[in-house]
């Protein structure tokens, strides 16, 4: 799709509502594993049976997350972080800016958000999209095709990579990072392991960037006009990606849970994810153009202040972990604290967007970005004075 093409579809000036609902739909997916790591210790983010579940509702709250969960919605956060630097670009340019320039400065200016919030939780993913960053703007104008090739073979290196760790380690080095990612004295097999895990999470990322910049410069991202085919696409791509993932999980199940079962099952974890990240972009997309309510718009105040959102999960639960009995949880009153986050995030988001322009982080980082300050109060919500 060519650039005139594109520009009348949705000018960069507009807002994509659509990039909003898929970006709140991800805030919200990501707590879904992110918050594993919140409340267990131990290997739990990456082995469904750890700690041991108490009740098969348990179980069933843990293979889905690893079907339809585990990586899905890092990936949709990567797609929409590769087309939001383009997107980016494209805006910083129309105001007269130096593009590359204001990129590299704001995505400075996230990774010492990202360092910030790695002192609070180990899982950070913000460091690691704010390095990704140079690579991106450097390969920004690559063909479109080739930016969504290279993106998937990146994303899939990972199954390769992994499989020559697991061949030559001891397994006990895996639960050995598993547990802390910050050990002192680490064997040398735990090192290896670091840096394959480390491997998995920049390649990953990175991968789907680059899917995101190509279905952004081809004009996929930007579309409005959705169809009844396009759900019906997007479906058979999340029934595609759902049963590669409970391929991955079955097998993992059969082999006891294993550290190795659990790095092999994940190849087909991995391989379907790139489907069915997909099929939930297609789906996100449409179901934004069909619809219109409370729920939606909610959703969609959630996209617009995700980045507030994804820290401010991170406090608290945080917090709930270091006040809440370990007794008290399991995989069924996690899930139910994800549920009571969710609507909490999403009713204040929504509030909040009704007085101000942007949520509280984002409002910073804009004004950083750009080093003057910005309206912060909506015309309509401020005060009236004679």
């Amino acid at each position: 799709m060519d650039q005139q093409t594109k520009g009348d579809l949705h000018p960069s000036s507009q807002r994509i509502t659509h990039l909003d609902t898929v970006r709140g739909v991800a805030v919200m997916g990501i707590l879904i594993m992110n918050a594993v790591s919140f409340f267990f210790l131990g290997a739990a983010y990456f082995d469904i049976s750890s700690p041991e579940n108490k009740t098969i509702l348990d179980w069933l709250i843990g293979g889905f997350g690893e079907v339809f969960a585990d990586q899905k919605f890092m990936a949709l956060f990567s797609l929409l972080f590769g087309a939001s630097v383009l997107l980016f670009c494209e805006r910083a340019e129309a105001k007269g800016h130096s593009p590359v320039r204001l990129s590299l400065w704001r995505n400075f200016l996230l990774l010492l958000m990202g360092l910030f919030h790695a002192s609070i939780w180990e899982g950070d993913v913000l460091f690691v999209y704010a390095c990704c960053a140079p690579v991106l703007l450097l390969c920004r104008k690559l063909p479109p095709t080739l930016l969504i090739s290279l993106g998937i073979l990146l994303y899939l290196s990972p199954i390769i990579v992994s499989g020559l760790v697991v061949s030559v380690v001891d397994t006990a080095a895996f639960l050995e990072i598993w547990g802390s990612l910050s050990i002192k004295n680490p064997s040398s097999d735990a090192e290896l392991v670091f840096f394959g895990l480390m491997y998995d999470v920049f390649a990953r990322a990175m991968g789907m960037m680059f899917v995101g910049m190509g279905l952004y410069a081809n004009g996929v991202l930007i579309r409005t006009n959705v169809s009844d085919a396009l759900f019906k696409r997007s479906l058979g791509l999340v029934a595609i990606g759902a049963v590669l993932s409970s391929v991955g999980l079955v097998w993992t199940a059969t082999q006891n849970f294993s550290p190795t079962a659990i790095v092999q099952g994940n190849f087909a974890n991995t391989v379907g994810t790139v489907p069915m990240a997909l099929g939930y972009l297609g789906l996100l997309m449409w179901w934004n153009e069909k619809t219109n309510g409370v729920l939606i718009n909610r959703i969609r105040a959630l996209g617009k202040t995700a980045l507030t959102n994804y820290i401010g999960q991170t406090v608290v639960c945080v917090v709930l972990a270091s006040l809440l009995p370990g007794e008290w949880l399991s995989r069924t009153t996690v899930f139910l604290l994800i549920i009571v986050i969710w609507w909490t995030q999403l009713y204040l988001a929504e509030k909040w967007l009704k007085r101000y322009r942007f949520g509280p982080l984002e409002y910073m980082w804009r004004c950083a970005t750009y080093r003057r300050m910005a309206a912060f109060v909506k015309k309509e919500a401020a005060p009236n004075r004679l």
